[in-house]
């Protein structure tokens, strides 16, 4: 689903004097939702998007509806897409969010620019943190291009882990072709003396063959 970015500009739109008085008014949860949206705008003219990330990965711990006109706003009008590391450190904090409908929209955007995901996931990928890498093989399920296939297949190959190894073959299981299953077969044979990882392949290689 792609976000849409508001094409009517309003003449009466509030400008503030600085930063530190637009910030305060949309932390300010008293100020109605229109007050709180034209400083979030101010915002998010004025700064980086990792800094917007920041702002909004604290200020929006908890899932409130109220709040979610806010968080779709904000994400309907970045500049720009993540590019430097700490923007992607920034979208790291908020894919970890306890905050179900900051992390969707999140991997919403993520969802957006497909490809250019990639050097980010990668990275999370090859975490020395497992339990990273398990969360990398979640998101890559969700934001789902061309290459997913590949890193799901590579990850597979390599991943030393056998959680994390699971998981990959699980989503490889959802997305992958009859050309996957000669890899899983190698996989199982592999660890053959693991009932766990035999019944996790055989389940997905049954998947595959539909």
């Amino acid at each position: 689903m792609a976000f849409l970015k508001s094409t009517e500009q309003k003449n009466d739109t509030r400008e503030f004097l600085e930063f530190d008085e637009a910030r305060e008014v949309f932390k300010d949860s008293t100020k109605s939702t229109d007050e709180r949206m034209e400083a979030l705008d101010y915002i998010l003219r004025h700064k980086e998007i990792y800094f917007v990330l920041k702002i909004l990965s604290q200020m929006f711990q908890e899932n409130s509806v109220e709040d979610h006109p806010l968080v779709d706003f904000a994400f309907s009008n970045f500049g720009t897409k993540p590019k430097r590391e700490q923007d992607f450190d920034a979208m790291f904090e908020i894919l970890q969010s306890n905050n179900a409908y900051l992390r969707n929209m999140a991997i919403k955007f993520l969802q957006e620019f497909g490809i250019e995901a990639k050097p980010f996931l990668e990275k999370l990928m090859s975490s020395e943190d497992k339990d990273i890498r398990i969360f990398a093989i979640n998101i890559l399920g969700d934001v789902s291009y061309d290459d997913s296939i590949d890193m799901l297949r590579y990850f597979v190959l390599k991943e030393q882990d056998i959680n994390a190894m699971m998981t990959a073959v699980d989503y490889l299981g959802e997305v992958g072709s009859m050309e996957d299953v000669k890899l899983l077969e190698a996989i199982k044979e592999e660890h053959k003396e693991e009932p766990y990882v035999v019944f996790a392949i055989d389940t997905a290689i049954e998947r595959i063959k539909g």
